[in-house]
Protein backbone atom coordinates (compact mmCIF):
# COMPACT_ATOMS: atom_id res chain seq x y z
CA UNK A 1 0.00 0.00 0.00
CA UNK A 2 2.91 2.35 0.74
CA UNK A 3 4.72 1.50 -2.49
CA UNK A 4 1.37 2.13 -4.01
CA UNK A 5 1.20 5.54 -2.78
CA UNK A 6 -1.62 5.45 -0.35
CA UNK A 7 -1.09 7.60 2.82
CA UNK A 8 0.48 5.87 5.63
CA UNK A 9 -2.66 6.32 8.02
CA UNK A 10 -5.05 5.21 5.46
CA UNK A 11 -2.88 2.24 5.30
CA UNK A 12 -3.33 1.48 8.57
CA UNK A 13 -7.17 2.15 8.77
CA UNK A 14 -7.51 -0.52 5.83
CA UNK A 15 -5.18 -2.89 8.44
CA UNK A 16 -7.24 -2.56 10.98
CA UNK A 17 -10.79 -3.45 9.07
CA UNK A 18 -9.11 -6.53 7.43
CA UNK A 19 -6.83 -7.70 9.77
CA UNK A 20 -8.35 -11.35 11.20
CA UNK A 21 -6.13 -11.34 14.54
CA UNK A 22 -7.83 -9.84 17.18
CA UNK A 23 -4.76 -8.31 19.05
CA UNK A 24 -3.16 -7.37 15.69
CA UNK A 25 -6.23 -5.30 14.61
CA UNK A 26 -6.13 -3.42 18.10
CA UNK A 27 -2.15 -2.72 17.09
CA UNK A 28 -2.98 -1.45 13.87
CA UNK A 29 -5.74 0.84 15.20
CA UNK A 30 -3.63 2.12 18.42
CA UNK A 31 -0.82 2.33 15.75
CA UNK A 32 -3.07 4.92 13.30
CA UNK A 33 -4.50 6.73 16.29
CA UNK A 34 -0.31 7.37 17.02
CA UNK A 35 0.19 8.38 13.07
CA UNK A 36 -2.89 10.83 13.47
CA UNK A 37 -1.44 12.29 16.86
CA UNK A 38 1.76 13.08 15.16
CA UNK A 39 3.77 10.25 15.76
CA UNK A 40 6.61 8.88 13.31
CA UNK A 41 5.96 5.29 12.20
CA UNK A 42 8.91 4.03 14.25
CA UNK A 43 7.72 5.56 17.58
CA UNK A 44 4.42 4.21 16.73
CA UNK A 45 5.99 1.01 16.24
CA UNK A 46 8.29 0.85 19.16
CA UNK A 47 4.79 1.42 21.53
CA UNK A 48 4.47 -2.38 21.00
CA UNK A 49 7.49 -4.09 21.42
CA UNK A 50 6.06 -7.56 21.53
CA UNK A 51 4.61 -7.25 18.08
CA UNK A 52 7.35 -5.52 16.59
CA UNK A 53 10.86 -6.33 17.34
CA UNK A 54 13.89 -3.97 17.81
CA UNK A 55 15.18 -4.73 14.11
CA UNK A 56 11.73 -3.89 12.14
CA UNK A 57 11.30 -0.39 14.12
CA UNK A 58 15.02 0.47 13.64
CA UNK A 59 14.52 -0.91 10.03
CA UNK A 60 11.13 1.47 9.41
CA UNK A 61 13.07 4.67 11.25
CA UNK A 62 15.76 4.33 8.38
CA UNK A 63 13.09 3.83 5.96
CA UNK A 64 11.36 6.67 7.03
CA UNK A 65 15.08 8.85 7.19
CA UNK A 66 16.13 7.57 3.48
CA UNK A 67 12.47 8.31 2.07
CA UNK A 68 12.72 4.70 1.27
CA UNK A 69 9.83 3.00 3.95
CA UNK A 70 8.62 1.07 1.11
CA UNK A 71 11.62 -0.83 -0.13
CA UNK A 72 12.28 -1.25 3.64
CA UNK A 73 9.21 -3.01 4.48
CA UNK A 74 9.31 -5.20 1.67
CA UNK A 75 12.96 -6.40 2.82
CA UNK A 76 11.36 -6.92 6.35
CA UNK A 77 8.78 -9.44 4.76
CA UNK A 78 11.27 -10.89 2.51
CA UNK A 79 13.79 -11.72 6.29
CA UNK A 80 10.63 -12.02 8.35
CA UNK A 81 9.53 -14.73 5.73
CA UNK A 82 12.78 -16.51 5.12
CA UNK A 83 13.04 -16.99 9.21
CA UNK A 84 9.55 -18.08 9.89
CA UNK A 85 10.55 -20.75 6.63
CA UNK A 86 13.97 -22.19 8.81
CA UNK A 87 12.06 -21.96 12.05
CA UNK A 88 9.68 -24.21 10.01
CA UNK A 89 11.84 -26.36 8.95
CA UNK A 90 13.83 -26.83 11.99
CA UNK A 91 10.32 -27.55 14.27
CA UNK A 92 9.13 -30.09 11.27
CA UNK A 93 12.84 -31.86 11.44
CA UNK A 94 12.19 -32.28 15.30
CA UNK A 95 9.16 -33.89 15.26
CA UNK A 96 10.28 -37.30 14.06
CA UNK A 97 12.95 -37.65 17.00
CA UNK A 98 10.91 -36.47 19.39
CA UNK A 99 7.82 -38.30 19.00
CA UNK A 100 9.86 -41.72 18.42
CA UNK A 101 11.54 -40.97 21.97
CA UNK A 102 7.82 -40.13 23.73
CA UNK A 103 6.54 -43.29 22.00
CA UNK A 104 9.57 -45.08 23.50
CA UNK A 105 9.32 -44.02 26.66
CA UNK A 106 5.63 -44.93 26.99
CA UNK A 107 6.52 -48.70 25.87
CA UNK A 108 9.47 -48.71 28.10
CA UNK A 109 6.78 -47.71 30.82
CA UNK A 110 4.19 -49.70 30.05
CA UNK A 111 6.82 -52.96 29.66
CA UNK A 112 8.09 -52.10 33.48
CA UNK A 113 5.17 -51.52 34.85
CA UNK A 114 2.40 -54.38 33.54
CA UNK A 115 4.14 -56.79 31.18
CA UNK A 116 7.73 -57.67 33.29
CA UNK A 117 5.87 -57.73 36.70
CA UNK A 118 3.49 -60.35 35.42
CA UNK A 119 6.60 -62.80 33.95
CA UNK A 120 8.72 -62.15 37.01
CA UNK A 121 6.66 -63.25 39.60
CA UNK A 122 5.60 -66.37 38.16
CA UNK A 123 9.33 -67.07 38.87
CA UNK A 124 9.61 -66.65 42.07
CA UNK A 125 6.06 -67.73 43.30
CA UNK A 126 8.18 -71.10 41.81
CA UNK A 127 10.56 -70.54 44.55
CA UNK A 128 13.44 -69.24 41.65
CA UNK A 129 16.17 -66.49 43.07
CA UNK A 130 16.06 -63.88 40.25
CA UNK A 131 19.34 -62.53 38.79
CA UNK A 132 20.74 -59.29 40.28
CA UNK A 133 20.23 -57.95 36.54
CA UNK A 134 16.24 -58.85 36.82
CA UNK A 135 16.04 -57.48 40.27
CA UNK A 136 17.15 -54.50 38.93
CA UNK A 137 14.22 -54.35 36.62
CA UNK A 138 11.80 -55.52 38.91
CA UNK A 139 12.85 -52.65 41.06
CA UNK A 140 12.22 -49.69 38.68
CA UNK A 141 9.01 -51.73 37.35
CA UNK A 142 7.87 -51.37 41.86
CA UNK A 143 9.32 -47.60 42.12
CA UNK A 144 7.28 -46.92 38.79
CA UNK A 145 3.62 -48.43 40.41
CA UNK A 146 4.21 -47.05 43.38
CA UNK A 147 5.27 -43.56 42.83
CA UNK A 148 4.29 -43.63 38.86
CA UNK A 149 2.27 -39.93 39.26
CA UNK A 150 4.52 -38.46 41.95
CA UNK A 151 7.35 -39.04 39.73
CA UNK A 152 5.15 -37.61 36.79
CA UNK A 153 3.92 -34.56 38.71
CA UNK A 154 7.71 -33.37 39.92
CA UNK A 155 8.89 -34.16 35.94
CA UNK A 156 6.02 -31.78 35.22
CA UNK A 157 7.22 -29.00 38.01
CA UNK A 158 10.95 -29.83 37.18
CA UNK A 159 10.11 -28.51 33.53
CA UNK A 160 8.40 -25.51 34.12
CA UNK A 161 11.23 -24.72 36.45
CA UNK A 162 13.65 -25.03 33.44
CA UNK A 163 11.10 -23.11 31.31
CA UNK A 164 11.27 -20.07 34.07
CA UNK A 165 14.71 -20.29 34.87
CA UNK A 166 15.28 -20.27 30.90
CA UNK A 167 13.92 -16.78 30.78
CA UNK A 168 16.32 -15.51 33.21
CA UNK A 169 19.74 -13.75 31.97
CA UNK A 170 22.05 -16.90 33.04
CA UNK A 171 19.38 -19.41 32.58
CA UNK A 172 19.32 -18.26 28.86
CA UNK A 173 22.89 -18.39 28.84
CA UNK A 174 23.62 -21.64 30.08
CA UNK A 175 20.94 -23.41 27.79
CA UNK A 176 22.42 -21.05 24.49
CA UNK A 177 25.99 -22.58 25.75
CA UNK A 178 24.82 -25.93 26.38
CA UNK A 179 23.18 -25.81 22.86
CA UNK A 180 26.43 -24.71 21.36
CA UNK A 181 28.22 -27.55 23.11
CA UNK A 182 25.99 -30.45 22.23
CA UNK A 183 27.52 -33.00 19.83
CA UNK A 184 24.78 -33.19 17.07
CA UNK A 185 22.70 -30.27 17.74
CA UNK A 186 25.10 -27.19 18.24
CA UNK A 187 26.78 -27.18 14.47
CA UNK A 188 23.04 -26.62 13.67
CA UNK A 189 22.53 -23.98 16.33
CA UNK A 190 25.14 -22.35 15.18
CA UNK A 191 24.49 -22.67 11.53
CA UNK A 192 21.33 -20.74 12.17
CA UNK A 193 22.17 -18.04 14.44
CA UNK A 194 25.06 -17.22 11.67
CA UNK A 195 22.69 -17.39 8.71
CA UNK A 196 20.04 -14.90 10.89
CA UNK A 197 23.38 -12.57 11.48
CA UNK A 198 24.24 -12.41 8.25
CA UNK A 199 20.95 -11.56 6.67
CA UNK A 200 19.56 -8.99 9.47
CA UNK A 201 22.56 -7.35 9.63
CA UNK A 202 22.95 -7.26 5.68
CA UNK A 203 19.16 -6.06 5.41
CA UNK A 204 20.08 -3.43 8.60
CA UNK A 205 22.81 -1.98 6.88
CA UNK A 206 21.36 -2.23 3.66
CA UNK A 207 18.37 0.07 4.58
CA UNK A 208 20.64 2.40 6.29
CA UNK A 209 20.65 1.87 9.48
CA UNK A 210 24.41 2.72 10.94
CA UNK A 211 26.85 -0.26 11.45
CA UNK A 212 26.75 0.38 15.57
CA UNK A 213 23.00 0.66 16.01
CA UNK A 214 22.40 -2.26 13.84
CA UNK A 215 25.12 -4.58 15.67
CA UNK A 216 22.77 -3.46 18.94
CA UNK A 217 19.64 -4.81 17.39
CA UNK A 218 21.62 -7.97 16.18
CA UNK A 219 22.34 -8.60 19.83
CA UNK A 220 18.92 -9.17 20.95
CA UNK A 221 17.42 -10.93 17.54
CA UNK A 222 20.27 -13.26 16.78
CA UNK A 223 18.39 -16.14 18.56
CA UNK A 224 21.59 -16.94 21.05
CA UNK A 225 22.99 -15.38 24.35
CA UNK A 226 26.50 -16.50 23.95
CA UNK A 227 26.20 -15.11 20.11
CA UNK A 228 24.20 -12.34 21.36
CA UNK A 229 27.59 -11.53 24.08
CA UNK A 230 30.40 -11.90 21.43
CA UNK A 231 28.00 -9.35 19.01
CA UNK A 232 28.26 -7.34 22.26
CA UNK A 233 31.52 -7.21 22.71
CA UNK A 234 32.51 -6.52 19.08
CA UNK A 235 30.66 -3.28 19.00
CA UNK A 236 32.30 -2.16 21.93
CA UNK A 237 35.74 -2.79 19.81
CA UNK A 238 34.11 -1.26 16.63
CA UNK A 239 33.31 1.45 18.97
CA UNK A 240 36.64 2.23 20.32
CA UNK A 241 37.68 2.76 16.22
CA UNK A 242 38.65 -1.01 15.37
CA UNK A 243 36.97 -2.66 12.19
CA UNK A 244 33.89 -4.89 12.05
CA UNK A 245 35.83 -8.10 11.30
CA UNK A 246 38.76 -8.21 13.45
CA UNK A 247 36.08 -8.12 16.91
CA UNK A 248 34.33 -10.62 15.80
CA UNK A 249 37.13 -12.60 14.49
CA UNK A 250 38.07 -12.56 18.45
CA UNK A 251 35.12 -13.33 19.74
CA UNK A 252 35.19 -17.32 18.77
CA UNK A 253 31.90 -17.76 17.88
CA UNK A 254 32.59 -17.52 14.37
CA UNK A 255 34.05 -19.59 11.34
CA UNK A 256 37.16 -18.19 9.89
CA UNK A 257 34.99 -17.67 6.72
CA UNK A 258 32.82 -14.79 8.41
CA UNK A 259 34.89 -12.39 9.71
CA UNK A 260 37.17 -12.54 6.40
CA UNK A 261 34.21 -11.89 3.87
CA UNK A 262 33.02 -9.68 5.96
CA UNK A 263 36.75 -7.53 5.73
CA UNK A 264 36.36 -8.15 2.07
CA UNK A 265 33.35 -6.37 2.24
CA UNK A 266 34.73 -3.58 4.25
CA UNK A 267 37.30 -3.11 2.09
CA UNK A 268 35.54 -3.34 -1.05
CA UNK A 269 32.71 -0.65 0.66
CA UNK A 270 30.30 -3.55 -0.35
CA UNK A 271 29.68 -5.22 3.32
CA UNK A 272 25.79 -5.69 2.40
CA UNK A 273 26.25 -7.17 -0.45
CA UNK A 274 28.67 -9.41 0.90
CA UNK A 275 26.71 -9.99 3.88
CA UNK A 276 23.67 -10.92 1.55
CA UNK A 277 25.58 -13.35 -0.24
CA UNK A 278 26.90 -15.52 3.41
CA UNK A 279 23.44 -15.11 4.15
CA UNK A 280 22.14 -17.17 0.91
CA UNK A 281 25.23 -19.71 1.85
CA UNK A 282 24.40 -20.01 5.49
CA UNK A 283 20.89 -20.57 4.67
CA UNK A 284 21.34 -23.63 2.51
CA UNK A 285 23.57 -24.75 5.30
CA UNK A 286 20.94 -24.99 7.77
CA UNK A 287 19.18 -26.90 5.37
CA UNK A 288 22.04 -29.41 5.17
CA UNK A 289 22.73 -29.42 8.56
CA UNK A 290 19.31 -30.07 9.90
CA UNK A 291 19.13 -32.91 7.28
CA UNK A 292 22.17 -34.31 8.50
CA UNK A 293 21.40 -34.08 12.10
CA UNK A 294 17.93 -35.77 11.75
CA UNK A 295 20.49 -38.59 9.76
CA UNK A 296 22.25 -38.39 12.65
CA UNK A 297 19.56 -38.54 15.28
CA UNK A 298 17.70 -41.69 13.85
CA UNK A 299 20.23 -44.21 14.29
CA UNK A 300 20.99 -43.05 17.77
CA UNK A 301 17.75 -43.28 18.74
CA UNK A 302 16.90 -46.40 17.01
CA UNK A 303 19.99 -48.19 18.41
CA UNK A 304 18.88 -46.53 22.07
CA UNK A 305 15.39 -47.90 22.44
CA UNK A 306 16.44 -51.37 21.13
CA UNK A 307 19.08 -51.36 23.89
CA UNK A 308 16.63 -50.71 26.73
CA UNK A 309 14.18 -52.57 25.35
CA UNK A 310 16.54 -55.65 24.84
CA UNK A 311 17.83 -54.98 28.48
CA UNK A 312 14.34 -55.18 29.03
CA UNK A 313 13.81 -58.36 27.77
CA UNK A 314 16.63 -60.14 28.34
CA UNK A 315 16.35 -59.50 32.43
CA UNK A 316 12.86 -60.65 32.12
CA UNK A 317 13.70 -64.19 29.93
CA UNK A 318 16.89 -64.74 32.47
CA UNK A 319 14.96 -66.68 35.35
CA UNK A 320 14.13 -69.33 32.52
CA UNK A 321 17.36 -69.82 31.65
CA UNK A 322 18.49 -70.14 35.35
CA UNK A 323 15.80 -72.25 35.64
CA UNK A 324 16.61 -74.57 32.73
CA UNK A 325 20.30 -74.30 33.60
CA UNK A 326 19.62 -75.79 37.38
CA UNK A 327 17.47 -78.76 35.42
CA UNK A 328 20.49 -80.08 34.05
Amino acid sequence: MVGAGLPIIRSFQILEEQTKNTLLRKIAGQIKEDLEEGLALNEALARHPKAFSPMYVSMVRAGETGGSLDIVLQRLADTLERDREINSKIKSASVYPIMVLSIAILVVIFILMFVMPTFVESYSSAGTELPAFTQFFLNISYFLKDYFLLLLLGIIVLVFALKAWGRTPNGRLFFDNLYLKMPIVGKTVNRVAVSRFTRILGTLIRSGVPILQALEVMQGVVGNRVIGDAIGRARESIREGQSIAAPLAMTGVFEPMVPQMIAVGEETGALDDMLERMSVFYDNEVTFAVDAMLKSLEPVLVIFVAVIIGMIIIATYLPIFNLVGTMY
